[in-house]
């Protein structure tokens, strides 16, 4: 199985059932889903003329907001005849959606079950005029412009919010949501042999995460693209563990007990919010402002030396009140010139490096402000020596070896900080 690709066929679900506080994407298209609700508060339960009280909107740097495209969903069919726009096939529903938000005369689409059939229209613009079938084979979505549905439609299946471009924004949510699940989706493949509590096949997206919802378990799934291949995963839960490899055919989503921030490493992401009937919210599930604090990239990068190659363990601090938290799987032995972590994450506090092994991992550790254009090597802050020398070139090994410029060795776990927070007199 191959990852991290905007080709790839399969894209990764992460679930984050108990809240929603913030979401910054750094860059690529994502989507947005909210499935499987009663209509917010303010709207009709039969049928509404109007948005969802607030679709997540872009503040740019100006101070103007953009609302967002999103489409209405059905489960019941479309229109007969009226696909004037085109058939084509899609991989992904939210690739579908992405065809008719392209073209400005679209008003709605229809995605096939257990298929990739993608149906345009310009003229399927209300309920009232689909089949309205049960167990009909396609599901039908309305697009919604400028917060306005075109007319008075029943409570719909799921949203999808198209939130495109949103590099450095942050998407948080508003009052009065008391959402329970969440996924965050890539489609960059997931964990190779992390599917430990079911393999199965679902006709579509959102049924193979209501049997991730099922199990209290469950921490991902993977869905095939071009197919309905539904992987669900008890272990595979950080994007680090995942092949994260561009051309995978997985589509990778993880599930998460709570939300407070999510910053994505670029492609395509997606962003899932799956609501049960009384959690339902009385205003739109997200909105999307401009980060407070610049995101920090960090990236590390093994070697290319002899014997450059070796073992390292990462943790990260974002000040979120959970110290320092590992973001690397153990065990793991880095090849010459390869990346052992290239993430951005917001209110980057410090980084800690240790290595068990007694093969040591040499290479630079360097992290960005200005979303990767340009990096800076860290500085070294405990354990480690010197103290206050730059990590352009570090090793870190589980004996007293190693011998780099900057030297984290015998096993200790030593902390690097960004070279801009560095004060030699603490």
């Amino acid at each position: 199985m191959k990852g991290n690709d905007p080709n790839s066929d399969y894209t990764w679900y992460l679930n984050i059932p108990d809240g929603f506080t913030t979401h910054t994407i750094q860059g690529g298209r994502a989507y947005m889903w909210l499935i499987n609700v009663l209509a917010p508060s303010n709207m009709p339960s039969v049928a509404h003329s109007s948005s969802p009280s607030a679709s997540p909107s872009v503040i740019n740097g100006g101070g103007d907001t953009e609302f967002a495209t999103y489409y209405m969903g059905y489960n019941t069919g479309g229109c007969a005849g009226r696909n004037e726009l085109g058939i084509t096939n899609k991989p992904v529903v939210e690739e579908c959606a992405a065809a008719c938000d392209a073209l400005s005369t679209c008003v709605s689409f229809e995605y096939k079950r257990s298929s990739t059939a993608c149906q345009l229209s310009s003229t399927c613009d209300r309920f009232d005029l689909t089949l309205n079938e049960v167990g009909n084979s396609y599901h039908w979505y309305l697009k919604v412009n400028d917060e306005v549905a075109i007319s008075e439609n029943p409570t719909p299946y799921a949203y999808l919010w198209l939130l495109d471009d949103l590099n450095g924004r942050e998407v948080t949510s508003p009052a009065g949501v008391t959402s329970t699940n969440y996924y965050i989706g890539y489609n960059t493949g997931g964990c190779v042999g992390r599917n430990e509590l079911l393999v199965t096949t679902k006709p579509v997206v959102e049924e193979c995460a209501a049997e991730c919802d099922k199990l209290s378990a469950c921490v991902s799934f993977e869905y095939k693209r071009e197919a309905t291949n539904c992987h669900l995963s008890s272990t595979c839960n950080d994007l680090s563990l995942t092949v994260n490899e561009v051309g995978n055919s997985y589509m990778w989503y993880e599930r998460a007990n709570s939300y407070t921030g999510h910053t994505t490493t670029g492609g395509n992401a997606y962003l899932w919010l799956m609501e049960t009937p009384t959690s339902s919210p009385t205003m739109s599930p997200v909105t999307l402002e401009p980060t407070s604090i610049e995101p920090t990239c960090l990236r590390i990068t093994t070697g290319g030396v002899r014997y450059d190659d070796g073992y390292l363990d990462v943790f990260v601090n974002t000040g979120d009140g959970n110290g320092y938290v590992g973001v690397t799987q153990s065990g793991v032995k880095y090849a010459l010139n390869s990346v052992v972590l290239e993430k951005c994450y917001l209110g980057l506090v410090g980084l800690q490096v240790k290595n068990s092994n007694a093969n040591a991992w040499a290479g630079s550790i360097e992290t960005s402000v200005d979303g990767g254009v340009s990096y800076t090597p860290m500085v070294c802050k405990d354990n480690c020596t010197p103290v206050g020398d730059s990590t352009a070139s570090i090793v870190v090994d589980g004996d007293g070896n190693g011998d780099r410029a900057v030297k984290c060795l015998n096993g200790d776990t030593c902390t690097l900080v960004n070279s801009g927070s560095w004060d030699s007199t603490e």
